[in-house]
């Protein structure tokens, strides 16, 4: 952002610019630092940069003091609004006009054209910048978010296997509810990643690493919905039983290596071998999701 602020500042000067504050101003509002942004650069505030200038230079015709700044963030905030950037209002709408109105003086007209041409300026520092020098990295904050989430989710298996034995560790089903919540966002997410690298010519070639790791996140997102499932029936039911303890483990370990990107075939073999019995009564319920669990580790694989 530093940087990007920088080049803009001297470039529009050299191109015949008086404090070109606003070719400054455009990177360092639109560097948003978001992995998963198109070249981390948010066309939505830079949309709302030049819409700001356009504002402030009719707030200049529009009357003088108090009223006059009124009239600018009344329709900027309304614009803002219009002009979202995400979930957000686009704030940059009627902080540009402010600092148009700010920057007024006689020959407005002049004034405007120089600001636009300087946003431009400033906008095309940002996207060069952001595109070569810092561009997003999809891929490691999908790994990011991945490990994060492979924690989560086995440690959720490793405890219903300790409350499916003996019972004696609470089972906290809040716990096991967040982390199915957080695996749904980090799944969305892969779009996003996807996206951002489409925009990053020195990303590019990350497309299989993507794709692997949203995989993978699927995955984890499977094993925290068939978490949230058991530990639902062992809550309603209070079932306890030794095998079905055993081929949870199992599952526990399945998930963690596969979401590693490791091999599983033994400890599904295990899972599946201790699946394979019969079961009466609330351990059939329990089990049925167990063996759901086991097919979409064992499909993944």
């Amino acid at each position: 952002m530093a940087l990007g602020g920088t080049a803009a500042w001297w470039l529009a000067g050299e191109l015949g610019a008086r404090r070109p504050i606003f070719a400054a101003l455009v990177p360092l509002i639109a560097m948003s630092g978001d992995p998963f942004a198109a070249v981390s650069v948010s066309f939505g505030r830079i949309l709302g940069v030049f819409a700001g200038v356009g504002l402030g230079i009719a707030a200049t015709h529009a009357g003088s003091g108090t009223p006059r700044v009124a009239l600018a963030l009344v329709v900027g905030s309304v614009a803002a609004m219009a002009l979202r950037v995400g979930a957000r209002p686009n704030l940059e709408v009627p902080i540009a006009a402010l600092f148009m109105i700010g920057f007024a003086s006689a020959n407005v007209s002049q004034l405007g054209i120089q600001r636009v041409w300087e946003t431009g300026v400033g906008a095309a520092v940002a996207v060069v910048v952001s595109s070569l020098l810092w561009p997003p990295d999809p891929a490691r904050e999908l790994a990011r978010r991945l490990d994060r989430l492979r924690g989560d989710v086995v440690g959720d298996v490793v405890a219903l296997a300790e409350e499916l034995a003996t019972g004696g560790l609470a089972l906290e089903l809040e716990d096991v509810r967040e982390h199915s919540r957080d695996a749904v966002r980090d799944v969305f997410a892969i779009d996003d990643a996807r996206r951002a690298l489409r925009w990053s010519p020195l990303r590019r070639g990350d497309g299989a690493v993507v794709e692997e790791l949203g995989a993978r996140l699927n995955l984890a997102a499977r094993v925290a919905r068939h978490s949230r499932a058991v530990a639902r029936d062992i809550a309603d039911t209070g079932v306890r039983d030794a095998a079905l303890a055993g081929a949870t483990r199992h599952l526990a370990d399945a998930s963690d290596r596969r979401l590693r990107g490791q091999e599983a075939a033994g400890a599904l073999g295990r899972a599946g071998a201790a699946l394979a019995g019969a079961f009466d009564g609330d351990a059939a319920v329990v089990a049925a999701q167990l063996r759901q669990l086991h097919a979409d580790i064992a499909s993944e694989a």
